[in-house]
């Protein structure tokens, strides 16, 4: 093979390489951060057109996120909330938590990749997700990190 097709081939494979980046970013959503938003989970709403998730500890997620119930989650490492009642006690607990720990929960709006809100999410501002849009209006959200609230847990 001679030099000049290797480098061809090595440009090729960069050039696709960058274009699948490309077109992957614009597959991703954002978080706005939302005051209304967090009003609606400190009331306790519980809404109708959403489904409702949570990761982490069910005593204290580590998020709630809420999704249009038109949007499939593609994940499994969520977990549905069922009920208004537990919805209200994994506020409350998060609350209690951050209490504790002196943190503050923030909502934000959740965007689509063409700025649609398609849910709303409640935790600390540190713990971060991402969110890729997928074909038929499924979506991947993943979950904050485990140690989200451990790490601002006083040393003994």
């Amino acid at each position: 093979m001679s030099r000049f097709l290797r480098v061809l081939i090595v440009l090729t494979l960069g050039a696709v390489l960058i274009l699948a980046g490309c077109a992957s970013f614009k597959m991703r959503g954002a978080f706005v951060s939302d005051r209304d938003v967090a009003q609606s989970f400190e009331r306790f709403e519980f809404r109708n057109d959403m489904n409702y998730y949570s990761s982490g500890s069910d005593a204290y997620p580590d998020a709630l996120m809420g999704l249009k119930k038109e949007y499939t989650l593609d994940s499994d490492l969520w977990k549905k909330v069922e009920t208004a009642e537990a919805f209200k006690d994994m506020v409350q607990g998060m609350q209690k938590k951050t209490d504790e720990l002196m943190l503050r929960l923030h909502g934000f709006q959740i965007l689509d990749n063409s700025g649609q809100p398609i849910g709303i999410w409640y935790a600390i501002l540190s713990a971060k997700a991402s969110l890729i849009m997928k074909e038929d209006k499924h979506v991947l959200v993943f979950t904050p990190d485990m140690d989200t609230y451990m790490r601002y847990e006083p040393e003994d």
